[in-house]
């Protein structure tokens, strides 16, 4: 897994000059990286809800977090080319930031307020542009599989590149490959895409009842 994921990201960017499409490598992730991630890993994976994801507008997904795998599960499971929103530190990872970098994901620079209100602008430019984004609101991965604290980023971001939010719940990464464990166990891997949370009934006001709201949309499809 660890070959596949690291050659891909290496020689996959080279094509973009020969392409002439810098979405190049997020079509790659998703139609042929993500499938032959899921076969090494010996997940199943089960789809539902593509049917809820527009494919004429950009949109933030957002998801819970509890295993490496998920990110190749999305890529896998999402109709549409994905963005993710990494931390700005991650540009400075062997390989990843490069691929990262060159694909067009987007960095946030969380050392100060000043600085992470500036990416986030930047970041809802890109959105409104035509990039749809997968964002983890936990910021990191559940340690014990469940949901943790959503922060309210992702929210914020919807309301001010004025976009929806989807929700998606993952079921079964935590049990294939656990955080901190060198060891996959095969399984099954099902993945609940929800309806559109529409961003104009909320406001800076009310953000928090837009972040119950993906939460809640979130857990009625989680699985103990």
């Amino acid at each position: 897994m660890i070959i596949w994921t690291f050659s891909m990201m290496l020689l996959i960017p080279l094509f973009i000059p020969f392409v002439f499409n810098r979405q190049f490598p997020l079509m790659v992730a998703r139609t042929v990286f993500a499938p032959i991630l899921m076969k090494i890993a010996g997940v199943k994976l089960t789809v539902n809800g593509k049917e809820n994801v527009p494919q004429n507008e950009p949109v933030i997904f957002i998801a819970n977090h509890c295993s490496h795998l998920d990110i190749g599960v999305l890529c896998g499971s999402l109709p549409v080319n994905l963005h993710f929103l990494g931390k700005k530190e991650l540009m400075w990872t062997p390989v990843v930031g490069w691929y990262m970098f060159v694909a067009g994901h987007i960095f946030v620079d969380r050392s100060n307020r000043k600085k992470a209100i500036l990416s986030i602008a930047k970041a809802a430019d890109k959105i409104s542009k035509g990039k749809s984004l997968m964002i983890f609101p936990e910021g990191t991965r559940s340690k014990s599989g469940k949901t943790g604290v959503f922060k309210k980023g992702a929210f914020h971001l919807a309301l001010q590149a004025n976009v929806k939010i989807i929700p998606v719940t993952i079921n079964g990464t935590y049990k294939v490959w656990k955080p901190g464990s060198s060891q996959i166990t095969p399984g099954n891997v099902t993945v609940f895409i929800g309806k559109p949370i529409d961003q104009t009934q909320y406001n800076k006001e009310n953000i928090s009842a837009f972040v119950n709201e993906g939460v809640n949309r979130i857990l009625e499809n989680l699985e103990e």
